[in-house]
């Protein structure tokens, strides 16, 4: 009701930013589609629960229309079934749990209405992914693990100006890295994930 109640008050006139430097904060959902493993012995697909993500970034912008954020953001999703190539399925027990380093790039398009402006982003970094898997069909055991990966994301989305300084953005982004190891399982890792953000100016004038 805050933020409504921000939004219903500021003058739509507002598009300034007040530095080049911002704090941003996220929460986001993210959904899962069916993801491949494999095995010594077999190989199959995993389905993952729907979860939430949070994240937080510092922010610089190069231009007026280019910027850049250092993001650290976590993630969880729960693990639901699995099915094997041999038919054989099953329900899992556990999670994975995810945290990302990424450095990300953005880019605000000339075009504003209403002090919305569109936005696309891609970013490279690290995952960090600790998860676990019990309850597996075929007798393939239980298994836990911390794997180091890449990661990537690409998306785009809407940011409105409240008032000088002081920003919302709602968008989405594919979250993507390289396959990430459970025990002897290799799987596939890949989110599309719906983010809303707060993106605050810093009160410095050094970057000006």
């Amino acid at each position: 009701m805050a933020v409504v109640a921000c939004l219903l008050v500021t003058p739509q006139t507002a598009q300034a930013q007040s530095s080049r430097l911002y704090l941003s904060g996220y929460m986001g959902l993210n959904t899962y589609s069916s993801r491949e493993f494999t095995h010594p012995t077999t190989d199959g697909a995993v389905e993952m629960k729907n979860g939430t993500a949070f994240a937080g970034a510092l922010g610089l912008r190069l231009t007026p229309n280019i910027r850049v954020e250092g993001e650290i953001a976590y993630s969880r999703a729960d693990l639901s079934n699995m099915t094997l190539d041999t038919g054989a399925s099953g329900g899992l027990g556990k999670n994975v749990k995810t945290w990302l380093y990424m450095a990300n790039v953005y880019y605000d398009f000339d075009v504003s209405w209403k002090n919305i402006t569109p936005y696309v982003t891609g970013g490279l970094g690290m995952a960090i992914h600790d998860g676990g898997i019990a309850g597996a069909p075929g007798g393939l055991g239980d298994a836990s693990d911390t794997s180091y990966n890449l990661a990537y994301t690409l998306g785009g989305g809407l940011k409105y100006q409240v008032k000088p300084g002081l920003a919302l953005s709602g968008g989405y982004r594919y979250v993507g890295t390289t396959d990430f190891d459970i025990g002897d399982y290799s799987i596939d890792y890949g989110a599309h994930e719906f983010r809303m953000g707060l993106h605050y100016d810093l009160p410095v004038d050094f970057l000006k």
